[in-house]
């Protein structure tokens, strides 16, 4: 992520979720959501807004999410990759855990951020990765 990003508030179904978006100008925006990345259009007349918590919004917001065909699923921090739950063809649920990393010696469990196919493992047991890596790709 760029040192740019800015952090904004979205409510989604009544739930605030902190977004971490890179250029809002720029089309389509990236987003990050709990290290995931996602490729999103944002309407017109709510770009620029620091906090943003209107029913189009939200509407607009889910449904971008659950359309997207493919996620790419980042490290939330840097660490050593414990353990790899899924491999590439399975199929996930949202929720489900994808991979167990280790930073400072504290276990983090990865989940799926939404249903879909593993379409990449990026990641092998034993190795290091850096804030913002790849891990996996959801299809």
């Amino acid at each position: 992520m760029s040192e740019s990003a800015q952090d904004i508030w979205v409510t989604v179904n009544g739930e605030r979720i902190l977004v971490q978006v890179e250029d809002l100008h720029q089309r389509p925006v990236v987003a990050f959501v709990e290290g995931s990345r996602f490729e999103v259009e944002i309407e017109e007349g709510t770009a620029g807004s620091s906090e943003v918590e209107s029913q189009d919004l939200e509407e607009s917001a889910q449904a971008s999410i659950s359309a997207s065909t493919s996620c790419e699923v980042t490290a939330p921090m840097p660490g050593d990759v414990v353990q790899i739950h899924v491999k590439a063809g399975q199929v996930v649920k949202a929720g489900d855990p994808l991979c167990v990393l280790d930073a400072m010696k504290m276990k983090n469990t990865i989940h799926a951020p939404q249903d879909g196919v593993i379409s990449e493992v990026s990641i092998n047991e034993g190795q290091s990765v850096e804030y913002g890596m790849s891990l996996f790709r959801l299809g």
